[in-house]
C-alpha cells in the first residue's frame, strides 16, 4: 500500500484509539482476518496492510475482553473518571502502535510517520474524551454517562470502519475528531481554571472576614454579619 493511504488509515484508526483503544485493535484485527483475498483490490490491499501482530488470535481474544470491560466501566460514574487517569495516556500508545503497524509494510520512514500520526490523533481525541468524562461526572446520573459513552462507542466504530473501507473519509473524520477533542480540552481547562479561581476567591474572602472579626472584636463580644461586612468595606487593608 502506498504511504499516503497508510497515513490516512493511521489518522482514522488513531482517532478511534483515542476513544476505544482495545476495540480499535480488535476491529482492525478482525478485518485483517475476515476480508478474503478475493475481495475487490482496493479492499484486499487495505486488509493486507493490517499487520499480523494485530490479527493474532491471542491478541484479538485479550482485546475483546478488555474492550467489553472498558465499554462497561466507562458507563459507571466516578469509576470511569478514575480509569481516565491512566487511559488518557495509554490510548496514544495504542494509536502509535497501530500506526507503526500500518506503515511497517512500506518502509521505516513511513512507519515512523504513521506512528506519529496515530499517536498525535489519539492524544488529542483522548484529551477531549477525558474532559467530557470529567465534566459529565459533575452530574453523575446514569443517563448522561450512558449517552456519552454510547456516542464514543459508535464514534470509534465508525472511525475504524472508515479506516478499513474508505481511508480518505477516515482521515477527514479523524481530523474532525482531533479538532473537537482539542476544543473540548481547551474548554475544560478554561472552566477548571475559572472554578479554581472562584473557589480560591471564596476561600480568601472567608479568611479576610475571619481576620477582620479577630482584629476588631472586643473580648467577650460577638459581632454580627453586618458589622463584619462594614469593617471589610471600610478597611479592606486589614486583611493584609
Amino acid at each position: 500500500m502506498d504511504p499516503l493511504t497508510a497515513s490516512l488509515m493511521a489518522i482514522g484508526s488513531g482517532s478511534a484509539a483515542g476513544l476505544r483503544p482495545y476495540f480499535t485493535v480488535l476491529a482492525l484485527g478482525l478485518a485483517g482476518l475476515l476480508i478474503p483475498d478475493t475481495a475487490p483490490q482496493w479492499l484486499a490491499s487495505t486488509a493486507d496492510q493490517i499487520p499480523e501482530s494485530i490479527t493474532n488470535p491471542w491478541v484479538l481474544g485479550i482485546c475483546a475482553v478488555l474492550s467489553i470491560g472498558e465499554a462497561g466501566l466507562d458507563k459507571i460514574p466516578f469509576i470511569n473518571l478514575s480509569m481516565e487517569t491512566v487511559s488518557v495516556w495509554l490510548r496514544p500508545v495504542f494509536g502509535a502502535l497501530v500506526g507503526v503497524g500500518l506503515g511497517a509494510n512500506s518502509s521505516v520512514e513511513v512507519a515512523v510517520l504513521t506512528g506519529l500520526l496515530g499517536a498525535g490523533s489519539a492524544l488529542s481525541v483522548s484529551l477531549g474524551k477525558s474532559s467530557v468524562t470529567a465534566a459529565s461526572n459533575v452530574v453523575p446520573e446514569p443517563i448522561t454517562q450512558w449517552v456519552r459513552s454510547l456516542i464514543e462507542d459508535f464514534g470509534a466504530l465508525i472511525l475504524v470502519l472508515a479506516a478499513v473501507l474508505l481511508p480518505v473519509l477516515a482521515a477527514l473524520l479523524g481530523i474532525a475528531a482531533i479538532a473537537i477533542g482539542f476544543l473540548l480540552y481547551r474548554m475544560f481547562r478554561k472552566a477548571y481554571r475559572a472554578l479554581k479561581q472562584t473557589f480560591g476567591n471564596v476561600s480568601e474572602g472567608r479568611q479576610a472576614a475571619s481576620h477582620v472579626r479577630a482584629s476588631h472584636q472586643d473580648p467577650g463580644q460577638s459581632p454580627g454579619a453586618i458589622h463584619t461586612l462594614r469593617q471589610l468595606a471600610a478597611d479592606p487593608g486589614q486583611v493584609d
